[in-house]
Formats: structure tokens, C-alpha cells, sequence
């Protein structure tokens, strides 16, 4: 049974650690811009940081359940390398927000014409 679940467990593991990634992330924030809980506005810098994580944390459950199901009704290998694949997308997204909100897709370059993460866009 262990050798049908390894590699979604391992990415499972890598996506909490992202989530970690970006609450600490929110944590540093909040230090540097002097806002403390529960408050969750402040400079336009924060809300960003704030925002992108909010939004990662949001999508998260989704992309368990469907990692998991995928990998065991069909194909671990393949379900997580898409779940990789997703992970390096959601760390491209939290740091183009983190920079510029208008910039949240232009960080990710990882496929662009596969419609999964958006072309650089000019200045």
C-alpha cells in the first residue's frame, strides 16, 4: 500500500511546508509593517503579502483532494508531478503578488501557451 501512495504523500508534505512558507511569510510582515493580529489592513505592501497567502490557503484543500484522488484512482507518477507542478505555480503567484499585484502571473514562466500561468507581459 505504501509504495501506491509514496510520491503524494511526499508532495502533500511539500505543499503544507509551502503553506508554512507563506503564513511565516504573513508573520514577518506584520512585524516589519507594525500590525498586529486581527487587524488585516495596513500598507499596500502588507496586503499583498496578506492577500497572497489568503488566497493560497484558500485553494490548498482543493488541491489536496484533488491530488490525492487523482493519484489513487489513476496515476500517482503523474498526479504528482502535477501536483509539483501546481506548487512551483503557487510559489511563482505568492511572489509576482508579493512584488506588484498587477504582477502576481508575470513571475510564472513555468508553461507559458499551456494556459496554466500567463506570458510576461511588457512594461
Amino acid at each position: 500500500m505504501l509504495d501506491q501512495i509514496h510520491l503524494l504523500a511526499a508532495v502533500t508534505v511539500l505543499g503544507v511546508l509551502e503553506q508554512a512558507y507563506f503564513l511565516l511569510q504573513v508573520i514577518y510582515a506584520r512585524r516589519v509593517f507594525g500590525i498586529s493580529p486581527p487587524k488585516i489592513s495596513g500598507p499596500p505592501e502588507f496586503e499583498r503579502i496578506f492577500r497572497a497567502q489568503v488566497n493560497s490557503s484558500e485553494y490548498f484543500p482543493i488541491f489536496l483532494a484533488l491530488l490525492w484522488q487523482a493519484g489513487l484512482f489513476f496515476h500517482q507518477g503523474l498526479a504528482a508531478a502535477l501536483g509539483l507542478l501546481y506548487l512551483y505555480a503557487r510559489y511563482c503567484y505568492f511572489m509576482g503578488y508579493r512584488a506588484s499585484s498587477s504582477k502576481r502571473l508575470d513571475q510564472c514562466l513555468c508553461c507559458p501557451g499551456a494556459g496554466l500561468c500567463s506570458q510576461p507581459r511588457s512594461p
